[in-house]
């Protein structure tokens, strides 16, 4: 029987029915994409399943912190303790935190001898003494704790971030560089880095002091007179001396246990001085053995400085002789940093080459003025000299190689004449190479594992750049886009409803 009005029924009844199913189905296929989701976030926290897509891999843990961490694997001494002052789910609260503790745990995913831990200093302030043997400071609950056993560093969170010095804002993330650095610092037995002291010079506190700590030295202020350096020190910085150290003729020989610690240790010295420096009768003498002499002139250059007075410098880069190696790393980036030597005195080169008691002494500029011989150098000691212009050399390296029990040793002066080059405006921007520099010079002296090739990360910036007038057109043509979109499938609509 056709019946109009039962079938109508049955219509909506079939509508109703498939229109129930489609609801049920929607909804429940959209409940579980909810609780997939949040089972996956939960998984991928817990197992730090991230991956870094961003160009400077700001998030994650790079191929330099393995190639320099990989020694310590399974070793069965090494045991780092990352430990944060306060519980997980505030760290995760906040972005600025998180970001931290998110590479802490990629740490302690990678590296079987890096675990991460948790200490609530508001309510157990107690727990964290045993990591405070070696800190003056006490932690804050932003603060971050690096440990080995009886070794520790304390960081503020800021120390992972690097900010801009003009705003005061973050702009990159120091995060693994900061990270890594300490690990060297703690983990394995650390060669010793005297700074001189007792002649004004700059040490503890200084870019440079922290330069060292980073590259994982043991890094130690030494009074030549009253000290004699360890058998395991590598390295002794003489920093920005006010006046000179003691020789033959004074009570006690500083020179003397300098030149013992080179021909014993088989380390390395670097001498830091500028246009203020006096003269040092007994420094100078001891220099000019290595084939070095300082001379009492100020260089300029007008045209290759960052400075209207000339004197902050734009080093050239060397490319022969020993000295050439110490900037191998930077001559073969695309992009060639610059370094920069500021408020320098010139140095001579003695000798380049010269044989020794059971060896021999090579002598090689490391950075000099620009060879178009813009610099001038002026005397410090005669205002009336007229300036002399030509190449200058700016920084030195000198090499002695000696055979003990048919093994080749070296040692190395490395001399410049600034005392500014480690100062933070060189160091802590990504357009200068002073910091490769250091870090190189640290690996010519023997230390294998420097943080070289590791860089903070500068946060992308992905906004759009375009003219006014461009931006102008685009505004008018998104105002107006949508709604004559909208207009004209009405009208369409309307039409197609008016004469069906």
């Amino acid at each position: 029987m056709n019946n109009p009005i039962y079938n109508q029924n049955v219509s909506k009844r079939r509508r109703l029915k498939f229109g129930a199913f489609a609801v049920g189905l929607t909804a429940a296929v959209i409940a579980l994409v909810v609780v997939a989701n949040a089972v996956f976030s939960a998984l991928a926290t817990k197992n730090m399943w991230y991956i870094d897509m961003t160009k400077e891999k700001v998030f994650g843990i790079t191929d330099q912190t393995r190639d320099l961490l990989d020694s310590y694997r399974g070793d069965g001494q090494t045991a780092i303790e990352i430990v944060f002052c306060t519980d997980e789910d505030k760290l995760r609260a906040n972005d600025y935190s998180n970001l931290v503790h998110n590479l802490a745990k990629q740490y302690e995913e990678e590296f079987d001898f890096v675990s991460v831990k948790y200490v609530d200093i508001i309510n157990h302030p107690e727990a964290v003494d045993k990591y405070l043997a070696t800190s003056v400071s006490r932690p804050k609950i932003t603060s971050v704790i690096l440990s080995n056993g009886s070794q520790s560093r304390l960081y503020s969170l800021d120390s992972f971030y690097t900010f801009d010095q003009d705003t005061g804002s973050v702009f990159a993330f120091n995060g693994e560089y900061k990270m890594t650095s300490g690990i060297l610092q703690l983990a394995g037995d650390n060669p010793i880095a005297y700074f001189v002291t007792g002649h004004g010079e700059q040490t503890e506190g200084t870019v440079m002091w922290s330069l060292f700590e980073e590259a994982g030295y043991d890094v130690r202020k030494i009074d030549l007179s009253r000290e004699t350096p360890d058998d395991a020190a590598k390295v002794m910085v003489i920093n920005n001396p006010k006046f000179d150290l003691m020789g033959a003729d004074d009570t006690v020989n500083e020179i003397k246990k300098v030149d013992a610690f080179l021909d014993k240790n088989f380390g390395g010295l670097m001498v830091f001085l500028d246009a203020e420096s006096g003269e040092m009768p007994e420094l100078d003498a001891f220099l000019t053995e290595w084939g070095i002499a300082f001379r009492q002139e100020q260089v300029r250059d007008y045209r290759h400085s960052l400075s209207v007075s000339g004197t902050e410098l734009i080093a050239e880069y060397v490319t022969e002789g020993a000295g050439a190696s110490l900037t191998t790393s930077l001559r073969g980036l695309e992009t060639i940093p610059k370094t920069i030597v500021n408020n320098a005195k010139p140095i001579d080169l003695l000798y380049e080459q010269k044989t020794i008691d059971g060896g021999v002494r090579n002598v090689s500029a490391v950075l000099r003025t620009s060879s178009d011989k813009s610099a001038e150098a002026f005397s410090l000691t005669d205002n009336t000299a007229a300036p002399v212009k030509g190449i200058f050399s700016l920084m030195t390296l000198t090499v002695e190689q000696r055979y003990v029990d048919n093994e080749v040793h070296s040692s190395y002066v490395l001399a410049a004449g600034t005392a500014s080059f480690a100062d933070d405006q060189y160091i802590g921007s990504r357009a200068y190479g002073n910091r490769d520099v250091i870090f190189n010079t640290m690996k010519a002296f023997g230390k294998k594992t420097v943080p070289l090739d590791m860089d903070f990360k500068v946060f992308e910036s992905e906004q759009l750049l375009i003219e006014n007038g461009d931006a102008n057109r685009w505004t008018a043509l998104c105002t107006l886009f949508l709604p004559v979109v909208v207009a004209g499938i009405g009208i369409y609509v309307y039409a197609r409803r008016r004469y069906l």
